[in-house]
C-alpha cells in the first residue's frame, strides 16, 4: 500500500502492528503463567493426595534403589537429611510445595503393609499429622508424576539432601536409601533443585 496516495494508511497500518505487537507480548506472557498454572494444579493434586484420612506406607521396588517405602498409592517417599530427629525444617512455602509432607489428620491411623519393617509413627504440622518412618518425617516429590519413579533422590535442597525412604531399614540411620548398597560402581550423583 502507498501511504503518499492514502494519508490514511500510515495509521492503519501503525494500528494493525500495534494489535500483532500486543498480541506476541500477550503469547510470551500467556507462556509462563500455563506453565505456572500446570505446575499448581500439579502440587495441588499431590497436596491432594498426600492429606488422607488414613495411611498405608507401602514397599515398592523402584529401580537401583531396591524397597522403597512409598505412599498407599505407589509414590515414593522420601526424608530431608536435617530431620533425623523428627524436627521440621521443610517448612517455607516453596519446600512444602515441592515436596508435600505425607499428612494425615489427626488420631488418623497409620499402618505398614508388607515389606514394611520400620517404625511408623508422626510429627505434628499445623492441624495435621505428618506420617514418620524411624523418626524421620515423609515427603512426597512434585516431580515424580507417577508411582514408582525417584525423581527426588539426591536432590540437594532446603538446607539438606533429599533421599528415598529405605522400607525395610529397621533404624534411623539405615532410614536413607543412600545407607543401601545395590550394587553397581558405587558412583553417586548429586542434583541440585530449586
Amino acid at each position: 500500500m502507498d501511504t503518499s496516495s492514502n494519508p490514511a494508511g500510515r495509521p492503519r497500518r501503525l494500528m494493525i502492528v500495534g494489535v500483532l505487537a500486543t498480541a506476541a507480548i500477550g503469547g510470551i506472557v500467556a507462556l509462563p503463567l500455563r506453565a505456572g498454572a500446570q505446575h499448581a494444579e500439579h502440587t495441588q493434586q499431590a497436596q491432594k493426595a498426600s492429606a488422607r484420612a488414613k495411611s498405608t506406607l507401602m514397599e515398592r521396588k523402584v529401580g537401583k534403589y531396591g524397597e522403597v517405602l512409598t505412599a498407599s498409592d505407589g509414590y515414593s517417599l522420601y526424608l530431608l537429611s536435617t530431620e533425623s530427629k523428627g524436627k521440621l525444617h521443610c517448612t517455607s512455602t516453596q519446600c512444602v510445595t515441592n515436596w508435600p509432607p505425607l499428612v494425615v489428620a489427626k488420631h488418623a491411623k497409620i499402618t505398614a503393609g508388607p515389606g514394611v519393617k520400620g517404625k511408623v509413627g508422626h510429627v505434628t504440622r499445623g492441624s495435621q499429622w505428618q506420617v514418620t518412618y524411624n523418626g524421620w518425617p515423609v515427603y512426597l516429590f512434585i516431580g515424580d508424576s507417577g508411582p514408582g519413579q525417584s525423581n527426588g533422590e539426591k536432590i540437594v535442597a532446603d538446607g539438606g539432601t533429599w533421599y528415598l525412604v529405605h522400607a525395610a531399614a529397621k533404624t534411623n540411620s539405615a532410614t536413607p536409601v543412600k545407607n543401601v548398597t545395590s550394587g553397581g560402581s558405587g558412583t553417586t550423583t548429586t542434583t541440585t533443585w530449586g
